[in-house]
């Protein structure tokens, strides 16, 4: 008898914990859009760091709450239809408030998204002029060498750019604190740039488009094929049509989930672009931004000829470039052999 009151009373107490405990553990973002126009717009949420997966959010009205339980500190992006993206830091117990516009947002809360609001707000009077903004991020980062906000800024405004100046991202890491340095949020960058030729890029850029639906279109890791072949292409050139139609056959070989296209179009005009595209599959994605060469992936991975195309795996890192489809098959068998021998080891 007295075993189970003992037992009731600790079931008692554990359920009157849980709660507190989950809300010690959640991340809790408040959201009130003040553009009556994107008041029903579905908002994409893009997790880039530690774990790449999608999520949307629908506001009523203009306002939305948004929690996740972050085992660390977490980077996700707000993106709407236009393709604005404001980041957000999430940490166990944080809690933030945005109001405003995506142009014009206004952040309130703990930790990171605060000192991020300091930098949108010595931002706001260049209206979009880069060369500017990349000139305050520098005086941010130099700063706030303790602060996560410099490790996003650093990929923002110099890592991410065609021609990445190596030597001086270096002068602007080696003041940051040992926290920042660490983060994941910046490791995952630094793998996008090359130390001294292209060939030691490992990783594949963070990167978001939209397909011919106008859906956002974003690094998945969830996702369930093994492999993606992005293959950048475009309708006034013929011999990447040619690489497409190998591609096709490729992707029909291949067990499911096993590879997956995602074709980035190089065209200027849309009509021309759809005429040339194929039916959208799980495994044959179109996307377009109509920026031609000045596409985010094509200058950060230096495409400078068509076809092109970078083979990676579910965590971005880069298998191979410009490879044929015998190729791909390769170097497909040659990862899986090497996993199968890694489980035997194991075993």
């Amino acid at each position: 008898m007295r075993k189970i009151i003992y037992l009731f009373l600790f079931t008692v107490i554990l359920l009157n914990l849980l709660p507190a405990c989950s809300e010690k553990d959640r991340f809790l973002l408040k959201g009130e859009l003040t553009d009556s126009v994107s008041f029903h717009e579905p908002i994409l949420v893009i997790y880039d760091d530690p774990e790449a997966k999608l999520d949307t959010i629908f506001p009523e009205k203009g306002k939305f709450t948004y929690q996740l339980s972050p085992d660390t500190l977490t980077l996700i992006r707000l993106v709407n239809k236009e393709g604005q993206a404001i980041p957000i830091f999430a940490n166990k117990g944080w809690e933030v408030q945005f109001k405003g516009t995506f142009e014009k947002p206004d952040l309130k809360g703990d930790g990171a998204n605060q000192e991020f609001q300091e930098f949108l707000k010595s931002t706001a009077a260049l209206q979009g002029n880069e060369k500017a903004e990349a000139k305050e991020a520098e005086k941010f980062i130099q700063s706030h060498p303790q602060s996560v906000v410099s490790a996003y800024l650093l990929d923002r405004y110099f890592i991410q750019q065609a021609h990445p100046d190596i030597e001086h991202i270096t002068k602007l890491i080696k003041p940051l604190s040992g926290n920042v340095k660490d983060s994941r949020i910046l490791s995952v960058a630094m793998k996008s740039l090359p130390a001294k030729d292209l060939s030691t890029i490992t990783h594949l850029s963070y990167y978001s488009c939209k397909d011919r639906k106008g859906k956002y279109i974003s690094w998945n890791s969830n996702d369930k094929h093994d492999y993606t072949l992005v293959n950048f292409w475009a309708s006034w050139s013929p011999n990447s049509l040619t690489k497409r139609k190998e591609l096709e056959i490729l992707v029909d070989s291949l067990p499911k989930n096993t590879l997956k296209v995602l074709n980035i179009s190089l065209d200027l005009q849309k009509e021309q672009w759809l005429n040339a595209c194929k039916p959208d599959t799980t495994s044959w994605i179109e996307t377009c931004d109509f920026k031609g060469w000045e596409n985010q992936l094509v200058k950060q991975h230096h495409i400078d000829r068509l076809p092109a195309n970078i083979l990676v795996d579910k965590n971005r890192k880069i298998i191979g470039t410009d490879l044929t489809g015998e190729m791909i098959k390769q170097k497909i068998k040659e990862k899986q052999d090497e996993k199968k021998k890694e489980k035997e080891k194991k075993a």
